[in-house]
Formats: structure tokens, C-alpha cells, sequence
């Protein structure tokens, strides 16, 4: 009976020790959560649906194409999309990811829009689409997603989420100083194994101009040098155009090297909505624009030379 009893205090004892242990282990404060870096491979692919200012909605596949000492490359799984980028610059992932702390590259700089290891209430700093500060802070962290908030002093906001399962973004929204959602992107699928051809292409020299009627004539001279600093010669040369008229507004927009070869020529009637991505060839990186508005009338043109690379992944 004696041993019986000792058996069951000593029992009793070990209990609400091990108890108190396991109580002190699983911590309900939220504070004390924090999400590490990952780790990429080649093949490791993820998909989003896309909406801009100026598209409709789509989807691009971001894929990890090859990796260095120091860098991770990043390309997408349609060509039309990287084109889309060197002239956009909209997707912050294509390109390079630094491999030791995941920043992105912006005019050849690193910028840490994600600050490893992620705690609620972490703030830092980076530069992104020409603000010269954002300041982000992780706003909430639950079930393995973190949430982020950035603002410029501008007013331009991006808002993102890092989940951790999916090991980047599964959401991305970037809005300027106006007001104006200008990139959503909201992860769709993700995984390993990807295979086929990715695409990269690096834009450089970006002509981006507005222009509004009632009554406007424009002669501009377009330079976009005949190759990249570091990199070599341009492929091709891009250019995205944004037009928009009302009942009385027309137009029409014309761009021609320097030897005075029409290489685009665009018109622009009455009530028509125009966004478009194009490329031209020429022997020069010397262009001639041209541009007559009249009426309500609205086209915003943004041109860039572009190296177009292909991984077989």
C-alpha cells in the first residue's frame, strides 16, 4: 500500500512538471513568430494571376532559372512577359534575387523589400519603381503568412504578403501617390519540377512621356544608346503605348530613325482605347517622335532596348 501511494506522488509530481514544461514551450503571443529565409532550386516555378493599370488580367510564370555564388535568376515562362517587363518594369521577381538576403535589383541596386528573419512590428527601408524610400514594416504574422506594408513618402503604398509554404509572395500590390493601383498580383499555383524554355529580358534606357490634347503637336528625339553598358547590344527595341479618346478626340503618333525610316505609325480616332506592346528594328539607337493630338485625347508612350535571353530549364 506504502509503494502504491509513493508511486503515484512520484507520478503526480512528474505530471505537473512535465506540464509546466510544455506549458512554457507553446507560446500564444503572436510577437514571438518569426519566418526564416528559404532556400530555392533551379525549376522552382510560381503563378499569378496579374492585373495592371493598362491590362487586363493575366497570368505570368515566375520560374528560378539558374543560380550563382550570389544570385538567384529569376525568368517567366512566356516570353511576352519578359517583354512586357523590360518595358514595364512591373514584376519586381524577374531578373536577379540576391541569394543571402532575397533583395531585388533596381537600376542595378539591391533592394531588400523583404527583411529576414520576419517578427511582427520588424521595420526597414528600400528603394523600388523610383521612390526613393519605402518603409516597410511586417504587420501581422499567422498560420505561416506575413504580412507587409510599405509607404514612400509620396504616398505610394505596397502592400505583400510572404507565405512561407510557397516560399515568396502569394499577393503583391503596388498603388502611387495617386491613388492608383498600378500592379496586383495574387499567387495561383506554385511548386517544383518546372520544365521547358524560361525568358529573360533586360530593358535599359526607358523614354516614358504623357501626352494630352485638346491641341498638341510634339517633335521629340528619342535616345535609347545602341546596347546596355555592361551587357551588350539590344536585340530589339520596345515600346508600349497607352491611348485613350473621347467622342472628339484623334491623333496620330509616328517614330522613325535617324535615317527617316518610318518604323511605327499609329492613328487614333474617335472613342478608342489602345493598349499595346510592340518592337521595332533600326540601325540606330537615334529615333524621331512624332505625336498630334487633338480633341479629348490621351497616350502615354514608354519605349526601352531590350536583351533577350532563353534558359532551358
Amino acid at each position: 500500500m506504502k509503494q502504491t501511494l509513493t508511486l503515484c506522488i512520484i507520478m503526480l509530481f512528474l505530471g505537473t512538471t512535465i506540464s509546466g514544461c510544455l506549458g512554457d514551450s507553446f507560446s500564444n503571443n503572436t510577437d514571438d513568430i518569426s519566418i526564416s529565409s528559404p532556400i530555392w532550386a533551379k525549376s522552382d516555378f510560381w503563378e499569378y494571376s496579374v492585373k495592371t493599370s493598362n491590362l487586363e488580367i493575366s497570368t505570368t510564370m515566375v520560374v528560378s532559372i539558374d543560380n550563382d555564388a550570389t544570385d538567384y535568376y529569376i525568368g517567366t515562362g512566356s516570353l511576352e512577359d519578359a517583354k512586357r517587363h523590360a518595358v514595364l518594369n512591373h514584376n519586381p521577381a524577374l531578373g536577379r534575387v540576391q541569394m543571402s538576403d532575397f533583395s531585388v535589383y533596381e537600376n542595378n541596386e539591391p533592394q531588400k523589400i523583404i527583411d529576414f528573419p520576419l517578427k511582427t512590428s520588424k521595420s526597414w527601408s528600400f528603394a523600388l519603381y523610383g521612390e526613393n524610400e519605402f518603409v516597410a514594416s511586417v504587420i501581422e504574422i499567422e498560420k505561416g503568412l506575413a504580412e507587409i506594408s510599405a509607404v514612400s513618402d509620396s504616398g505610394a503604398r505596397i502592400s505583400y504578403i510572404f507565405s512561407q509554404e510557397a516560399r515568396w509572395f502569394s499577393y503583391f500590390e503596388f498603388t502611387n501617390a495617386n491613388g492608383e493601383t498600378i500592379l496586383s498580383m495574387e499567387l495561383a499555383n506554385y511548386g517544383t519540377g518546372f520544365t521547358g524554355n524560361a525568358y529573360f529580358c533586360r530593358g535599359g534606357d526607358l523614354y516614358d512621356k504623357e501626352f494630352e490634347g485638346p491641341d498638341l503637336e510634339v517633335y521629340d528625339t528619342v535616345y535609347v544608346s545602341e546596347g546596355h553598358q555592361r551587357y551588350g547590344n539590344w536585340n530589339y527595341i520596345l515600346y508600349f503605348l497607352e491611348a485613350n479618346t473621347g467622342g472628339s478626340g484623334s491623333g496620330e503618333l509616328t517614330l522613325k530613325d535617324h535615317l527617316g525610316t518610318e518604323l511605327l505609325f499609329e492613328t487614333f480616332s474617335p472613342g478608342v482605347t489602345k493598349n499595346e506592346m510592340g518592337s521595332v528594328e533600326g540601325n540606330s539607337g537615334n529615333w524621331t517622335f512624332e505625336i498630334a493630338l487633338s480633341g479629348d485625347s490621351y497616350v502615354r508612350m514608354r519605349i526601352a532596348g531590350a536583351i533577350q535571353y532563353t534558359y532551358a530549364v
